[in-house]
């Protein structure tokens, strides 16, 4: 079953592309464009911003994987929404941003860099990329809601 509201656990932005993030207090999402800083922001109308499932990083830790979520760099950890399991279209609420998911994320070479085990072991439990419909300023702890499927689309 699909959890449809969640929160965010952390804000990651990066200066440079395949390198570690680095967390900040609250960012700004700029809508299609993507986090204000980044190193993807204005790069990729599609690949504006990556979420990932701080339940996945937990399970990795405890098999024994060496990880943080600065390394595996995502800019938005979210807990208690399945975010694996959405489709290209689905759209989440974060306070009152709105994200629609564009493609699921995929392992990335710099992860072998950490152990080269991780790209067989993240297939399809890597999170997702998703563009920005709506901005504004979000924080950790903001919560995070799967829209339904009818709601209005205002783009």
């Amino acid at each position: 079953m699909i959890s449809l509201k969640g929160r965010i656990t952390g804000i990651y932005i990066g200066s440079q592309k395949g390198g570690p993030k680095t967390e900040t207090p609250s960012a700004e999402l700029i809508a299609d464009h993507g986090l204000r800083g980044d190193s993807h922001a204005g790069v990729d109308r599609n690949r504006q911003v990556s979420l990932f499932a701080v339940e996945v990083l937990r399970e990795l830790q405890q098999d024994g994987f060496d990880l943080s979520p600065e390394i595996l760099s995502a800019n938005l950890f979210t807990e208690n929404i399945s975010l694996d399991a959405l489709q290209p279209g689905s759209r989440l609420s974060i306070g009152t941003s709105i994200l629609e998911i564009v493609e699921q994320r995929k392992p990335c070479r710099s992860i072998t860099r950490i152990d080269n085990r991780l790209p067989k072991r993240m297939l399809g439990k890597c999170g997702q990329l998703a563009r920005i419909i709506k901005g504004s300023v979000i924080h950790p702890g903001d919560q995070v809601a799967i829209l339904p499927l009818d709601s209005e689309r205002p783009d």
